[in-house]
């Protein structure tokens, strides 16, 4: 830890906190997520060295498959790990974005009273579509995608973080179960199991989960990076019951979005935001719809 110098909190999520620090050799900058690493709890523990695993897992899957294509990796490169024993604490050292993250940018769009152009929609769509693209064809689900974990680099440019949900799909097999995500993040399908779930009230069963679960999540993000606000609840109601949440989801259509944006970005969204994952658009499909395929490096 000496070997670092320690800036500012970048964000706090379940597992940990991420700060910006400075390689003092070097003077590079860089991230790292500081995580509880308690020798006597080996869930911990394994929770710590799995996050580590598939960090470092989907960063080598998609750095082949880009370097194969000489396309930009939208994903933050893993740097090292470290556990500080003294104070039961390990740290994953990763790559510095300087931009924030998609959180940030929609709250500071909300605060000065701007809007995202349609163009630059697209292009954070594109950016984002080909990295989920890319993992989806590696059989990796992320299972945790919203805003804070969309980070943006100093040419404004998108990296996918924290892959400590993320788990590989078993070959022959286009699911997993687990219960992961973020809970507005979650999927129709998802939220409809957790609440029958909850009225049965017997063991606790594993849920289904597809790469379409991702993709609803892609649909929240690009839904609130054009309304600034949640597709099932506003401002006025943001401290809903869980309840009434789920039956939104799952039962009613997302809000309306601006209408001065085009017809077919409106479209888009909301075929993301499809609640049958059967019908839902995938990565791949939006990848090929004209205003996102025009976004392409060198298009």
């Amino acid at each position: 830890m000496s070997d670092f110098e320690q800036k500012e909190r970048l964000g706090k999520g379940a597992f940990g906190i991420v700060r910006h620090v400075i390689e003092k050799n070097t003077q590079r900058h860089m991230a790292w997520k500081e995580m509880d690493y308690e020798e006597d709890e080996d869930e911990v523990k394994q929770m710590v060295i799995n996050e580590k695993d598939q960090a470092l897992n989907a960063y080598r899957i998609l750095a082949q498959a880009v370097n194969s294509q000489q396309q930009f990796l939208h994903v933050v490169q893993p740097l090292g790990f470290f556990v500080n024993e003294d104070i039961h604490r390990a740290y994953l050292v990763m790559e510095y974005c300087s931009g924030g993250d998609l959180r940030k940018y929609i709250n500071n769009m909300r605060k000065s009273g701007m809007e995202i152009s349609p163009k630059k929609c697209y292009q954070i769509m594109w950016q984002i579509g080909s990295s989920l693209c890319q993992l989806h064809t590696s059989m990796i689900m992320h299972m945790d995608l919203k805003p804070e974990n969309v980070l943006l680099n100093e040419e404004f440019m998108v990296k996918l973080s924290d892959f400590g949900l993320s788990r590989q799909l078993q070959v022959g097999r286009e699911y997993v179960t687990a219960h992961g995500g973020t809970f507005l993040f979650q999927a129709p399908e998802v939220l409809r199991n957790k609440s029958k779930e909850k009225k049965e009230k017997g063991p606790k069963q594993k849920i289904v989960q597809t790469p379409a679960c991702d993709i609803w999540a892609f649909g929240v993000m690009m839904f609130e990076l054009l309304a600034q606000r949640h597709p099932f609840f506003d401002s006025q109601d943001e401290d809903i019951p869980a309840e009434e949440f789920i039956q939104r989801v799952v039962n009613l259509p997302p809000a309306e979005l601006p209408d001065h944006y085009p017809l077919r970005l409106r479209n888009l969204i909301k075929q993301m935001l499809e609640k049958d994952p059967s019908q839902r658009i995938s990565a791949e499909e939006i990848l090929n719809v004209p205003e996102v395929a025009a976004q392409l490096p060198g298009k």
